[in-house]
Formats: C-alpha cells, sequence, structure tokens
C-alpha cells in the first residue's frame, strides 16, 4: 500500500486505568477516502483509542501519525483544528442553543458574528441534503437530526477524518438510509470516516475495511470482501458460535398475567395476556407506544381504566414500587438515564432493589449486600476490577448486565426488557439471549422490546405488533414471515 494514502498510522498504543489494561501494543492503518469499521466486544478497547485519538485520553507509549503529523499531545479542540473530528453516541450539543450556534459555538468572532455563522451553518447542512431550520432549537430535533447537526459542526472544521461512536443507535429504519446516504456522499468527496458498530449488517453494507478488537488487542485488519459474518464473529469474541441465538425456549403454559384496557393519550384500549414461561415480543416502529405499555404495566406511567391481573388477582399498580411488589422487574430503555446510578459503584447498583431484603432497623447487612454483588457480578460474568467500580467506566454491556443482576437476585415473575442488547456486542447479546431462555425455563415470563426485528422473531414465543397506539397484530413468529409481521407493525394489516 502506498504510504502517501494512509491518513492515520497508529503503531504500539497501550493504556491502562486503575485495575484495566485497556489497550495492548494496538496498531492500524486508515486510508484515505474510505468507511473503515471498527468492530469488537464492549470493552474490547474501541472507545479507548478513539478518545485517545480526539485527545480525551492520553495513550501510555506508542506512536499516531495523522495526516503526515506525529501526533504526541494534544486536546479534543487540537485535534478537531487538524481536522480529526469524533460524534460519539451521546451528542455533545447545547440543547438551549439553536442549531447554527451549536455549529459554531465558540466560533461566532471568527465566523464575523451570528448572522455569518447562521448563513454559512445554512450552507454546510444543504450540502448534506439536510433541511434543518439554523435557528431551530437542538432541544427540539429528533435524534436523526441531531446527527446531521454532529456531522454538520465536523465538516465545519474541514474534517480530513470523522470518527462515528454506534452513530445508528437512536435512528428509525429510514433515518439510518438517510444517514448512508450521507456517509457515501461524504466519502465520494475524499472525507474518511472510522465507523463503530455493533450493528454488523451495517459494517457489511457500509464500510471498506474493518478492524477487529478483542481485550485490548487488535486482532486483525481486513477488506471487508475478505470475511464473512462467522469470521467477524469468531474474531471478535475469540470462539465460533454456529447461531447468533440459542435455541428458542418452548415452555409457555397457562395464562399469568391480564392486561386490560391500557388507555392513555397515547394508547388505545391496549388489552393482552402473557403466558407463564413465556417471552413475548412487541414489534412496532419507533414512537408506536411500545415503550409506554409496558411502563403503565410497571406503573411508571399513569393510565385510565387499565386492569392488571396475576394469577387470577387484580393488582393496582400505580407507581413502579407497585410494579415490584407484584413481582414484575423493568430493565428501561434508555439505561444511563434510567436504569442506573451511575455515579454509584457496581455493588450498589446491583444491590439497590434489593436493600429492602437485607436491612433491620434501618441499618443495611453489608456482608449480604456484598454476597449479593459478588453473585451477581460472577453469574453474569460482569468485567469490573471490583465491586466498588464506578459503573460509568464500565462497557455498555456490563452496565446492562448490572441491571439485570438486580433482577434476578430478586427473581421476578415477570422481567420486562425493553431494547436490552442495545448498543451490545454480539458476544454479550448472546450471553443475555441464554439468561433469557434461563429464565423462561424456571418458571418465569419475559415481555421483549426491541428495535431488531431478528432479534424478536429469533427469541419470542409469541409477537404483538403495536403501531399508533394500538396493538395491530398476533403472531406466531415460526409460522410468519417477517414481512407479514412487520406490515401488521406500520398498519398494514388494518
Amino acid at each position: 500500500m502506498d504510504k502517501s494514502d494512509i491518513i492515520l498510522s497508529i503503531n504500539g498504543i497501550n493504556k491502562s486505568f486503575p485495575g484495566v489494561k485497556a489497550l495492548s501494543d494496538a496498531s492500524m492503518e486508515v486510508r484515505k477516502g474510505t468507511v473503515h469499521g471498527v468492530v469488537g466486544e464492549n470493552g474490547a478497547g474501541k472507545s479507548t483509542l478513539m478518545k485517545i485519538l480526539s485527545g480525551i485520553h492520553t495513550k501510555d507509549s506508542g506512536t499516531i501519525v495523522f495526516d503526515g503529523e506525529t501526533i504526541e499531545h494534544t486536546t479534543p479542540i487540537q485535534s478537531i483544528r487538524r481536522g480529526l473530528s469524533i460524534i460519539y453516541q451521546e451528542f455533545n450539543l447545547v440543547n438551549t442553543l439553536t442549531v447554527g450556534e451549536n455549529i459554531f459555538l465558540g466560533r461566532f468572532k471568527e465566523m464575523k458574528g451570528l448572522r455569518n455563522s447562521h448563513k454559512e451553518a445554512r450552507k454546510l447542512l444543504d450540502s448534506i441534503g439536510s433541511t434543518i431550520d439554523t435557528h431551530s432549537l437542538v432541544s427540539d430535533l429528533s435524534a436523526a437530526e441531531k446527527q446531521m447537526v454532529e456531522i454538520t459542526k465536523a465538516l465545519s472544521f474541514d474534517s480530513k477524518l470523522i470518527i462515528m461512536d454506534e452513530p445508528s443507535s437512536s435512528l428509525t429504519a429510514d433515518e439510518l438510509k438517510r444517514l448512508f446516504v450521507i456517509i457515501d456522499d461524504l466519502r465520494k468527496k475524499g472525507v474518511t470516516m472510522i465507523y463503530i458498530s455493533h450493528k454488523l449488517d451495517e459494517i457489511f453494507q457500509l464500510c471498506d475495511i474493518v478492524t477487529v478488537m478483542r481485550d485490548g488487542f487488535i486482532v486483525d485488519t481486513k477488506l471487508i470482501n475478505d470475511l464473512t459474518r462467522n469470521d467477524m464473529i469468531a474474531m471478535m469474541i475469540g470462539r465460533e458460535i454456529e447461531n447468533e441465538w440459542p435455541e428458542r425456549p418452548r415452555c409457555a403454559g397457562e395464562t399469568l398475567m391480564e392486561v386490560q384496557n391500557i388507555r392513555t393519550r397515547k394508547l388505545k384500549d391496549i388489552s393482552f395476556e402473557l403466558k407463564k414461561g413465556e417471552i413475548l415480543g412487541f414489534v412496532g416502529l419507533v414512537g408506536a407506544g411500545r415503550t409506554e405499555i409496558v411502563r403503565a404495566i410497571y406503573g411508571a406511567d399513569r393510565a385510565k381504566d387499565l386492569k392488571i391481573m396475576i394469577n387470577d388477582k387484580l393488582l393496582k399498580i400505580r407507581k413502579p414500587a407497585d410494579g415490584k411488589r407484584s413481582g414484575i422487574g423493568l430493565l428501561p430503555e434508555d439505561r444511563k438515564l434510567e436504569g442506573l446510578v451511575l455515579s454509584f459503584s457496581v455493588k450498589d447498583n446491583i444491590t439497590m432493589s434489593s436493600l429492602n431484603n437485607i436491612a433491620k432497623f434501618g441499618f443495611v447487612n453489608t456482608s449480604l449486600e456484598n454476597d449479593i454483588a459478588d453473585r451477581q457480578i460472577k453469574a453474569l460474568s460482569i468485567k469490573t476490577p471490583t465491586p466498588h467500580t464506578k459503573t460509568k467506566t464500565l462497557s455498555g454491556g456490563n452496565q446492562q448486565k448490572c441491571i439485570m443482576g438486580r433482577w434476578l437476585e430478586l427473581n421476578p415473575d415477570i422481567l420486562i426488557l425493553d431494547e436490552p442488547t442495545r448498543g451490545i456486542d454480539v458476544g454479550t447479546k448472546y450471553e443475555i439471549y441464554l439468561l433469557m431462555k434461563e429464565i423462561v425455563e424456571n418458571g418465569g415470563s419475559i415481555i421483549i422490546i426491541s428495535s431488531e426485528l431478528p432479534e424478536v422473531l429469533a427469541m419470542s414465543n409469541r409477537v404483538l405488533t403495536i403501531c399508533e397506539g394500538r396493538i395491530t397484530g398476533e403472531f406466531n413468529p415460526e409460522e410468519t414471515s417477517a414481512h407479514d409481521i412487520m406490515d401488521a407493525a406500520i398498519g398494514g394489516g388494518d
């Protein structure tokens, strides 16, 4: 390969945090004008490497050469001004400012005033085919529109290399198609991109080259056409798996829960049954009402006329504490906002729902608390230096396991999983699928919501389709095509 074609060269990068070797002798090269995929399990070192490139972390050793310049020490703003930008999964935007103000934040003097900033922002947005009003507040934008603003902000620095970290995690299928068009247009204009994703379909569809990471090491870098999906998975997790999903559990029995007449502004007379030992899948577009249904059942949202019967007993569930006492657990859609206290330790996050069981006269039995944390860390193979490590330092998959461990300790009759594998690698996904299988085989029941249709169809015994706040169909996923199920989910079955 001609070295003049290389925009980024990384050689022998090492990085350690207290108790963790995050990167070990990591080396890779990125060719100009390509979309270079980076894949690996949570904790493989992907984000650490990108944060070193962008100046958030400092490398312990090794060399970085970007666009012909050796980079020893850098800061985020220096990296951006060199032409290297990163778009994080959690957007780095100021919600109370307008689109134009966000794009040129801190550079109004350089841009000769706010009016000219909006004018130049309009040109940049037009260049990627976006019609977003530069005077709109960022707080009023959708996830896809915020993504466009982040890309435009990167382009405003004349970026030569843009790193995208899980860019599709909050996008609908149509929004994702638009993002792919924009990425392809940027590639044609000579902009290089590093694309990090757990969704292997996206990697194969979009990328020219892919680097696979595992446990802080770079396993290999290959042309995408030289890899199969199974090859990539084997390199990521260090072992072969015959299927991405375990065998579907078949232990559904009699009716466990009856839900009648959920009515809210969004939901229209939702009624259904859940059987003991069943995995019940909800399929629908983003905004269809899937999450609102399970939040009402758990008591997180109020609903008119709602009746819930579990084992033929009518229950009053008006708040989450009622749901928990009734044997219902909820793993929420946004684990960082609603599921975890990120500044708390792993131990505290796992045990917080069990405190009533291990406290006496207002004092917590710390020995029992430690036992619970140790038991779940071991059972779920949570990768953490110690139980006292702050949860915010863990990878997304290990954070999700903390919430799973919290509920598994309580052994609820019904576990609701809302987007349980979002932003999680294929190896950890498989572990969660095995946990789901184990839960229902031991007599529990599960409701799963997922934007990944293959996941719901592979794991569910029965599927309900939700469209515009209504249930539009009930299907056996083994006897119905994915096309027919999605047709009902978008209202075509009405």
